[in-house]
């Protein structure tokens, strides 16, 4: 193995700077492959266990760089009938699992095991368990393998349209970079550690304020057949009851029209395009389209009853998107919250708010009711949307500093 001066990164701890070029060397002389498991999602489940598994699909969505088996939770093999069979097989601190196939170019996507102790975990369904033959810093692997700078070498193996894969011997080839120095790869893995947890802490607190709201909207909306709600703000305690309505009364529909803005009202990555579903994603293109002649709307997905607040320009991609506009005397972010509160389960392959949504009774207060328990819910979305958008922006940044920590041109 030769160290090779003109594998560096841009950007480097001072501490590093004069030790000279990383070095480089084929996974198939770092790595072991150790065997895996086909047990399906059916075959685990979630709680405590005599064997836990790192399913592909947990790898790919779940699992961060690094998977603290002490603290994060992995589902477990429901039936264990030869225990010795699985502690054979059993990961320890350091192996990386890979994701072997995906629906897109997330294939390859890993995480390194750390923290194992006594506990018996193995490797499962699509997965590519492999253990260093090399001591490397911990943590260090978990990022470099995740980083753009070896994502991108993993581009030319991967196999197939609808769902791509990769494979162990075409792995064997590819060439992984990494200082020498234990103590500058410990120094990579802490730095973005750091700003990892951060990112953690704020997700934290936004998933703390949503049910914060969600506890809220049980107190501001009436519950189990009340006519008024448990709680109430001072000047409206004597109004009495509320009224019932249909959503229809209170909801205008109209189906996506397309209308030309300019991209440059909202972003300059271009509008964005919102698709139905159990919720509404939200995507960027590039075509100068924007949607509705008023804004804000409600969105409300036909078929699965999912809806969502909008309040910028953006394309629908769906026409089984209604847009719902407010009536006179009804607030349209009142209404939201009205549809979020309503307990009903979608049957598949059916229209909702026509035949259906549009005639369920909801209760309604006084447009100054509406109004002020609007803007209490809104308030508490602005500040989730402000961490929410504070989280979007620290992931961005650990990308780039990513980019700039691991060597990507040579």
């Amino acid at each position: 193995m030769e160290k090779i001066d003109k594998i560096k990164p841009l950007l480097r701890f001072p501490a590093f700077i004069q030790d000279g070029g990383w070095k480089e060397q084929k996974f198939g002389s770092l790595f072991a492959f150790l065997p895996n498991n086909t047990l399906s999602r059916a075959d685990l489940k979630e709680g405590k266990g005599d064997v836990y598994n790192v399913h592909y699909g947990d790898v790919l969505i779940k699992l961060d760089a690094y998977t603290d088996i002490q603290r994060d939770k992995l589902p477990a093999i429901k039936t264990v009938d030869d225990i010795e069979k699985y502690r054979k097989a059993c990961l320890q601190d350091g192996d990386i699992v890979i994701a072997d196939t995906a629906e897109d170019e997330t294939v390859g996507k890993c995480t390194e095991i750390v923290n194992v102790h006594n506990t018996l975990v193995v490797s499962g369904l699509h997965t590519i368990p492999c253990r260093p033959q090399t001591k490397f810093a911990q943590a260090y692997l978990g990022y470099y393998m995740n980083s753009n700078a070896f994502h991108n070498k993993l581009l030319p193996i991967m196999q197939g349209v609808k769902v791509t894969s990769i494979s162990k011997s075409a792995l064997q080839n590819i060439d992984l970079e990494f200082p020498e120095s234990l103590e500058e790869q410990q120094k990579i893995a802490e730095c973005l550690s750091s700003i990892g947890s951060y990112i953690s802490s704020i997700n934290e607190k936004v998933e703390q304020l949503k049910a914060h709201k969600k506890s809220l909207l049980q107190k501001l909306f009436p519950q189990n057949g009340k006519n008024v709600p448990d709680y109430r703000f001072p000047e409206f305690e004597k109004d009495g009851m509320w009224g019932e309505k249909c959503f229809g009364d209170c909801l205008d529909y109209e189906q996506p029209q397309q209308y030309l803005v300019s991209s440059d009202n909202y972003k300059k990555e271009g509008t964005p395009v919102l698709t139905a579903g159990k919720t509404f994603v939200l995507g960027f293109t590039d075509e100068s389209y924007g949607i509705y002649r008023q804004l804000p709307v409600i969105i409300f997905d036909d078929f699965t009853t999912a809806s969502r607040y909008v309040n910028f320009p953006f394309k629908a991609k769906s026409s089984a998107m209604k847009m719902l506009q407010n009536k006179d005397g009804y607030d349209l972010k009142f209404m939201f919250e009205a549809l979020q509160n309503y307990k009903y389960e979608p049957k598949e392959h059916q229209r909702h708010w026509i035949s259906i949504f549009q005639n369920f009774k909801t209760l309604v207060p006084s447009y100054s009711e509406q109004r002020k328990i609007a803007e209490c819910l809104f308030s508490i979305d602005k500040i989730i949307e402000y961490y929410s958008e504070k989280a979007s922006q620290l992931v961005q940044h650990k990308k780039g500093i990513m980019q700039q920590l691991f060597p990507i041109n040579r």
